[in-house]
């Protein structure tokens, strides 16, 4: 299976959230392309069979946390046109609903939620292996 990992990270742990993924992805035996969310092309998520995509969370548990400007830049990326796609972020302290947020963002570019992971920046290697493998079992259910 070929599968796309993105990203969009700031201080660089949602990038390395996004390696722990794809190493976890090639280990099944799968082909693995790893980008920012700003070199991806229409090419490469067509030619994927699943897409993980994760951003970081922004934001203060006052005043509100969300996918760190996923409203700008999921509207510029290519259609998915109905491709699973497993959705991720690193934070600090509470992701909230930010997952569910970015999810709805990512539909309306034809994105299907396959499964979703929130990773501590400080523990970004925990859970991707479980992440993955619900993710990919998740379309052999379909």
């Amino acid at each position: 299976m070929n599968v796309l990992v993105l990203y969009q990270s700031r201080s660089g742990h949602t990038r390395r959230a996004a390696e722990a993924i794809a190493l976890t992805a090639r280990g099944l035996n799968h082909t693995v392309n790893i980008k920012s969310v700003i070199e991806v092309h229409k090419d490469d998520i067509e030619s994927a069979d699943l897409v993980f995509i994760g951003t970081w969370v922004q934001g203060f548990i006052l005043f509100g946390v969300k996918p760190a400007g996923a409203a700008l830049w999921v509207r510029a990326l290519p259609q998915f046109a109905g491709k699973p796609v497993g959705i991720f972020c690193t934070y600090a302290f509470n992701p909230h609903n930010s997952l569910q947020t970015f999810g709805k963002q990512l539909e309306k570019q034809g994105a299907t939620i396959a499964g979703q992971h929130a990773f501590h920046r400080n523990r970004v290697n925990e859970g991707a292996v479980k992440f993955v493998q619900s993710v990919i079992d998740s379309m052999a259910n379909r």
